[in-house]
């Protein structure tokens, strides 16, 4: 079983969803986390979460209130919108986390997803590190084998990259890296991702 981090809405179209399940089969991808940004996407999102179980998405704090059962996480990008979240994971893009923020988070015994996750980002003591074909770039082989790979999640960014890419390239590199089986990395880190977020 696989999970994928992120799933643009754009690459949900008629086409893909007419072949949803063909897809789910040939892939082992059983969750598609969608990360939306805006309302409009939100909306988009839970609509398409209320009609396809294998759909879930993250929600920012902006939009907290029209947090619904399908929402798996809350996206946050500074340490002050920590505040206003209560037993919820969080989402984080790499990008946005620096030394302080990595603390909090560690002190606070916080739990969640790095999306594009990077090296430095292993020190965050409670989460996955979802890493894209783009995001490996910043990870050395010693960096990825030394990081627990039950925490290595796998994000494709559909359609910026197809599924044929998540395992032949992404997940190829990751096994090719660490000498460790695609298999047990796909799913170690999908159990620890379905675990925060409360879906195993």
């Amino acid at each position: 079983m696989v999970l994928d981090m992120n799933i643009e809405l754009e690459g949900i179209d008629e086409e893909f969803l007419e072949n949803f399940e063909e897809l789910i089969e040939d892939t082992r991808v059983e969750y598609f986390i969608i990360n939306p940004k805006t309302k409009e996407d939100v909306e988009k999102a839970q609509a398409l979460c209320c009609e396809y179980e294998r759909f879930k998405y993250t929600l920012p704090i902006n939009f907290y209130e029209t947090k619904d059962n399908n929402c798996v996480a809350i996206r946050v990008s500074n340490i002050e919108e920590l505040e206003t979240i209560e037993n919820m994971p969080v989402i984080i893009d790499s990008k946005t986390l620096d030394d302080e923020f990595i603390d909090v988070l560690n002190n606070k015994a916080i739990s969640g997803v790095v999306l594009e996750a990077k090296q430095s980002d292993n020190r965050l003591h409670n989460f996955a590190y979802a890493i894209s074909y783009d995001s490996l770039k910043d990870w050395t082989k010693e960096g990825l084998t030394d990081t627990d790979y039950n925490k290595l999640a796998l994000q494709s960014n559909y359609p910026k990259y197809s599924y044929d890419d998540l395992f032949d390239l992404l997940l190829k590199d990751m096994s090719d890296l660490t000498f460790r089986a695609e298999q047990s990395i796909a799913s170690g880190g999908t159990r620890t991702v379905l675990k925060i977020f409360k879906l195993l």
